[in-house]
């Protein structure tokens, strides 16, 4: 029984953890450099670092699209965009509506570098919050 009364805490407090700083992250990505999972990890963690906690009707949405340049090889030029969007109801209809949204571009050889530019810009959307 000693035990019992041990586990009910720690259950608690894990569920009182995984909800600060809990949102959605919906993302697109065209890009052979980062896989989906890379590109979550790297925009949850940026809210993490930086407080980002958004209603349930909110959500942080990540675009993310590379091309091999033409001129250099082994290069990528991409196209990364983050917003926050707000669950509208027109009537029936539900959309999705933006916040703030923020585009970071450049270009890259290897994921490493093209993560930490995704992080400056949702570290930069998020200080735009409103």
């Amino acid at each position: 029984m000693k035990n019992a009364l041990m586990i009910v805490p720690v259950a608690l407090l894990l569920a009182g953890a995984a909800q600060a700083g809990t949102y959605a992250i919906l993302q697109a990505s065209d890009c052979p450099l980062v896989t989906s999972g890379e590109l979550a990890q790297a925009v949850r963690k940026v809210g993490t670092v930086n407080g980002l906690n958004l209603p349930k009707d909110m959500t942080v949405r990540a675009e993310l699209q590379c091309v091999a340049d033409a001129k250099l090889r082994g290069r990528f030029v991409y196209t990364f965009r983050a917003a926050i969007e707000k669950q509208l109801g027109d009537g029936e209809m539900q959309r999705w509506a933006p916040v703030a949204q923020l585009t970071g571009y450049g270009t890259t050889s290897g994921s490493t570098s093209l993560l930490r530019d995704v992080s400056f810009t949702v570290r930069d959307l998020i200080r735009q919050e409103p």
